[in-house]
Formats: C-alpha cells, structure tokens, sequence
C-alpha cells in the first residue's frame, strides 16, 4: 500500500466513522414524558405493518383494518406503563426502524412500511428473532410482547378467546 492508498482509506475510514457517529446520535434523541408515549406519528405505518405480520391468524376478516389500528393504538397505550428507560429504548428502535437506512439494514425492506407486504414484514419479523446479533433480539421481543399485551388486552378480543373478563374490576 502506498501513500496515497492509506490516506485515501483514512479519509474513507473518518467519514464512515463521522457519519455513523452521527446517526447514532440522531437517533439516540428521544424525549420521553411521564405518562406519554415514544411513538410518534412517522412510527404509525410501521407499527401497523407489524400489527398486520404478527396479528394476521387472529385478525377477523372483516373489520381488519380497524383493528389493525385499535392494536396499534392499543399498542401506543401500552407504552406509556414503560419506565423511562425502557421507553426511550423503545423510541430508539422504532426510530431506526422507521428511518430508511434503518429498515434497508435491519428489516431488509427497500420500500417503505406502507409498501411491504405482510410476507416482507414476517420475514422480518423471523429474522430479527433469531438474529445472529443477540444484542438485537430483545428490540423483536419487545415489539411482539407490546403488540400482543396491546391486542389481547382489549375487551373486544376476549370474546375471541373464550375469556369472561376479569373476576373484578379494579377502579
């Protein structure tokens, strides 16, 4: 390697370093308030495509799309029980999620939330389970488990399961 070559790769090496340093940073902005959630309007499409790839056997046939946004919303309202940590995790992985270099290099979907068909997005569901980056799994586990306490949580699904409804109500 000659001069010129190493500068070239240093120069190289400080842009990507510079650039991801940056999108960390970007990305690590999350304000999170007591009693409000991390979810902001951009992380809606998304969430419903989760929605859809990980509801789809108990999603009714007809109705879907309204309860594709009654688990989202559900989902939103579930958010706000996180502590402040767990909240602005949360923040952070929807963030990446929703940005596109985010979802090219995690969800491996070039198209946008809206434009990927629930076979994409349980594909990548799959894959970020079983990630082969442990330190990603637990960002799948959270969506899933938020999604599903959201979606089976709601009055309206416990006829679905044969669940009466709590012995008591708590006021």
């Amino acid at each position: 390697m000659n001069r010129r070559q190493f500068f070239k790769f240093g120069a190289a090496g400080l842009l990507l370093a510079g650039g991801l340093s940056w999108l960390g940073k970007h990305f690590a902005k999350v304000e999170v308030l007591a009693g409000q959630s991390v979810v902001q309007q951009q992380h809606i499409p998304m969430l419903k495509a989760i929605a859809e790839g990980l509801l789809d056997p108990a999603l009714p046939a007809t109705g879907r799309t309204q309860s594709i946004e009654a688990a989202v919303n559900a989902f939103v309202d579930a958010t706000k029980t996180l502590a402040a940590s767990a909240q602005a995790e949360l923040g952070q992985l929807l963030n990446i999620l929703e940005n596109p270099v985010g979802r090219r290099l995690i969800a491996d979907l070039g198209n946008s939330w809206e434009e990927a068909t629930p076979a994409q997005v349980q594909a990548f569901l799959v894959s970020f389970r079983d990630h082969p980056i442990p330190a990603l799994q637990p960002g799948y586990h959270a969506l899933h488990d938020l999604m599903m306490a959201g979606w089976y949580g709601l009055p309206s699904q416990w006829a679905d399961m044969g669940y009466p409804g709590p012995p008591f109500q708590v006021l």
